[in-house]
């Protein structure tokens, strides 16, 4: 069994560079020898200060380190590199049991503990469980970006199309960003040709065999496909008309076990150039009419060990956008017109990676969508405040774009903030460290009783006080757990109960942050939480005023960016758009955002409200002048919340609004 298990590790840890940090120049001999079974790169330093140089001059995956050690210990070494770097796994070694200090080094990312000598059992052990999470970090790391990279392929493609003008050069960057998007091999781009009822071979590329026809290159001179027979039946033996016929996505694993079609001219293809053509992906590329424009054909697509693998379902996301992108294009050159099904697909895309970070934030973000095309429409329909108002086509798109892009920036915030679902969460939720500590002072009296220093009638009665103050620890913890006065006047009490001795230093059970953190009136975010989740909002806007946005959407990055503003203009933007009044619009994606906010089923931090509560709330925030009063009046009078709360909230939450909006 441990044979398999080295054999496991060795298989993905040969690639992960190790910094192993020991004292002892023996020991380290010995262990390096041990080490090199799993890692074929070991950088080694002599004590913490050697390792915290080491590790600022290398990429490092794992570090294994010594504690006791001269100038500078193994802990406080962690503590320094978890200052820049707060993710890379370590594994530190003493040659006592000294578990105080395990415990103590929960916050560094520490994943074990091994005693000297080291034993090859218990290494391997701990690298296994190393290896398997680092995995599973891997997988999601490289689904966000890959994500995150297809973004900016998608965009980069977007504003090439977009800025080039020569007809035959458009072409060529529609066919090489498909390429490009699916790492495929090579590629056709056919267009239709009504006239002759025929698909005609515009470009053709194929990187193994260095060939490259037409674009900015030679003319193709092969002959069309013809669409129909001559008596006027489907030509159904080639995959790229009946792709185009039949306005069909076709996504093949392997030409030659496919009998669907007829592939002789691939094969004979094959046959003429020494090559194998495999897996083959055909997307038709049809305008708003449904009009048949032409065919993107892409053949073999590559992994990253260059072998050639089937088209998944992310190509035919990708190629399936980027060519309806294209076809606008091709239409009138206009390029910058036609960005929205690439833009939306962005998008979506950005979803998706958010949804990796955060369980709801894909969610609220089309929430919030709904609900601010909701309130746009029922202004176009109000008849009193908002009578002369009339958002066009373009403004209703505009203020719905917005809203699905307002809140790009939480990208950039931290995972354990943006669902932190208890007061005391960081990367692990710190309510087990605590317990641990509160099981500590049960020992202590459990010693004070077998030292016959208390009755045993002492002991059960402290006993049960610290399972009840403990459990209070943990309620409190809880983001739906209102913390009024008499609630922190006893966690303040229990705060300055209880102590634990480590390393003969006496210590509370409850560190400073950690009651902080308790004292949080409602909800589990602190000040300082919120000003990171609320900088989501600079970032947004910084991001999306790099996107060259068509003229009819200029005012995307200034709406979805003042999402966080009170309507004088303050709040939470960046400086550019601080001072600025609220638009209509902006306001519009304001009180979706709120209210959204507010009903949701699935916020970590706190339940839902009720109709009743969230128009108390909108009263409270027009009394601040953080929000339009008129438009809060028409929300509710008009019923505007009615068709998002029927179809999104719980029906305990639809109840009786008592509120009167007559301001």
């Amino acid at each position: 069994m441990i044979n398999n298990n080295i054999l496991n590790i060795i298989e993905y840890s040969k690639n992960l560079v190790l910094l192993y940090v020991e004292d002892d120049e023996t020991i380290a001999n010995s262990a390096i020898k041990i080490f090199n079974k799993f890692f074929d790169k070991i950088i080694y330093a002599k004590d913490g200060i050697d390792g915290i140089n080491k590790f600022n001059e290398n990429h490092i995956d794992l570090i294994i380190t010594d504690i006791n050690m001269p100038k500078l210990n193994g802990l406080d070494m962690l503590k320094e590199i978890r200052v820049l770097d707060k993710t890379t796994p370590s594994i530190i070694i003493s040659a006592h049991n000294e578990i105080e200090y395990y415990k103590g080094a929960i916050d560094l990312n520490v994943k074990g503990y091994l005693l000297k000598p080291l034993a090859l059992n218990d290494i391997v052990k701990l690298l296994s469980k190393v290896v398997d999470e680092k995995k599973d970090e891997d997988i999601k790391t490289n689904k966000f970006n890959y994500l995150v990279d297809a973004n900016k392929k998608l965009i980069d493609i977007g504003y090439q199309i977009s800025t080039q003008k020569n007809h035959q050069k458009l072409l060529e960057i529609i066919l090489l960003g498909a390429k490009d998007l699916s790492n495929s091999d090579g590629g056709t781009l056919y267009l239709f040709n009504k006239k002759d009822k025929s698909l005609e071979f515009k470009i053709i590329l194929n990187s193994s065999l260095d060939i490259h026809h037409g674009g900015s290159e030679d003319p193709i001179n092969w002959p069309a496909l013809n669409l129909y027979n001559i008596d006027e039946t489907v030509n159904k033996r080639n995959v790229a008309v009946v792709c185009a016929i039949e306005d069909k996505l076709v996504n093949i694993n392997d030409i030659y076990q496919s009998t669907s079609y007829d592939f002789n001219g691939a094969k004979k293809f094959d046959l003429s150039n020494n090559y194998k053509t495999t897996s083959m992906l055909v997307i038709p590329m049809k305008n708003r009419d449904n009009e048949l424009i032409g065919v993107i054909q892409l053949i073999n697509k590559h992994n990253d060990n260059n072998e050639v693998i089937s088209f998944n379902n992310n190509d035919e996301s990708l190629i399936t956008s980027m060519a309806s992108q294209a076809t606008m294009m091709l239409e009138n050159n206009q390029l910058v017109n036609d960005l929205e099904t690439l833009l939306y697909s962005l998008i979506k895309s950005i979803g998706s990676a958010l949804s990796e970070k955060s369980q709801y934030t894909a969610k609220h973000i089309d929430n919030v969508a709904k609900l601010s095309e909701i309130i746009a429409k029922g202004i176009n329909d109000n008849k009193t405040i908002y009578k002369d108002i009339k958002f066009s086509k373009h403004e209703l798109e505009e203020i719905k774009l917005s809203a699905l892009l307002h809140d790009i920036g939480k990208i950039s915030t931290p995972e354990h903030i943006v669902d932190k679902t208890s007061k005391l969460e960081t990367i692990y939720d710190r309510i087990k460290t605590i317990k641990l500590r509160f099981e500590l002072v049960k020992k202590d009296i459990e010693i004070l009783y077998l030292n016959n220093e208390i009755s045993s009638e002492m002991k059960n009665e402290k006993i049960l006080e610290i399972d009840d103050d403990y459990n209070f620890i943990e309620m409190i913890n809880d983001g739906d757990t209102l913390m009024l006065n008499d609630s922190i006047e006893r966690l303040n009490k229990i705060v300055n109960k209880y102590t634990i001795k480590i390393n003969d230093k006496v210590k509370k059970v409850i560190k400073d942050n950690e009651f902080h953190n308790l004292s949080i009136t409602k909800g589990t975010l602190t000040k300082a939480d919120r000003e990171i989740i609320n900088n989501h909002v600079i970032i947004t806007y910084n991001m999306l005023k790099e996107v060259p946005f068509p003229n009819k959407f200029a005012n995307v990055p200034k709406i979805a960016g003042s999402h966080h503003k009170t309507i004088d203009g303050h709040g939470y933007a960046a400086k550019e758009l601080l001072g600025i009044e609220l638009t209509l619009q902006d306001k519009i994606l304001v009180i979706a955002d709120i209210f959204e906010a507010l009903s949701a089923l699935d916020r970590p931090y706190r339940g839902p409200n009720t109709l009743n509560q969230i128009a108390h709330i909108f009263l409270n925030m027009v009394k601040n002048r953080d929000l339009d009063k008129e438009l809060v009046k028409i929300f509710f009078e008009d019923n505007l919340y009615l068709e998002y709360a029927n179809q999104h909230l719980a029906p305990s939450q639809i109840d009786e609004i008592t509120v009167c909006f007559d301001f």
